[in-house]
């Protein structure tokens, strides 16, 4: 019985490994959308700073591809199937929404939009969404390590990213609110461009939470 445990612990240890990995990427991504909010790029250096992003999403793929292969051959127990596959699902919607902000910002620095007097301005406020939204990554992927070794340490960071998504929640509305009272000074596409970078962010560190409750529910059960 205890080497059956054994070789089950084994293939969840690869699994949230797996999952850590993928999470990096996020947050690597985000740095970058950081770097980009920043406003201080060079156009070569925003070609590479693109390819990066779409390199991370690209090998995020590949993660997720080897973790649903993983779960539907027996990684884990069919009790838990569903969770696992949720949490998949939702730290893989992660990466996605990080890689369709740097192409946002992409398109709006090939048009001009993101070098606009209220453009920049509304940049300074999502740029402070940004460094939450990496903390809150930063969170998750501790939770991921350490999640099959210390449960009260887990318990606690997900207490934190409680409360980066509340920290989040109040900004965005903040920022929506500014927004919306630019509305008749600024073009549509600008309107548009930056509302989703906003619910975007505001997305991913939702999806952050799901995950770390997700992982709560999943260890919990293992436990018993």
């Amino acid at each position: 019985m205890k080497l059956f445990k054994k070789l089950l612990m084994s293939g969840e240890e690869e699994l949230f490994s797996k999952l850590a990995k993928h999470v990096d990427l996020s947050l690597k991504s985000m740095l970058i959308v950081e770097r980009l909010l920043k406003g201080d790029i060079k156009d070569h250096e925003m070609e590479s700073l693109i390819v990066e992003v779409i390199t991370y999403e690209k090998h995020g793929d590949k993660i997720a591809a080897e973790l649903t292969e993983m779960v539907t051959h027996g990684a884990v127990p069919v009790a838990l199937l569903g969770d696992i596959e949720f949490l998949i699902d939702r730290i893989d919607d992660i990466l996605d929404l990080t890689y369709f902000i740097a192409m946002e910002y992409s398109r709006a620095f090939r048009t001009g939009i993101s070098r606009t007097e209220h453009a920049r301005s509304m940049y300074k406020e999502i740029l402070k969404v940004t460094v939450i939204a990496a903390k809150a990554l930063e969170t998750l992927k501790e939770e991921l390590e350490i999640a099959l070794e210390d449960f009260n340490k887990l318990q606690e960071l997900d207490d934190v990213i409680d409360v980066y998504e509340d920290r989040v929640d109040e900004m965005k509305n903040a920022i929506l609110d500014k927004l919306y009272s630019l509305g008749p000074e600024i073009s549509a596409i600008t309107f548009n461009h930056l509302l989703e970078m906003v619910k975007s962010l505001d997305t991913i560190v939702d999806a952050c939470e799901d995950a770390s409750h997700l992982l709560i529910r999943v260890i919990s059960s293992m436990r018993y």
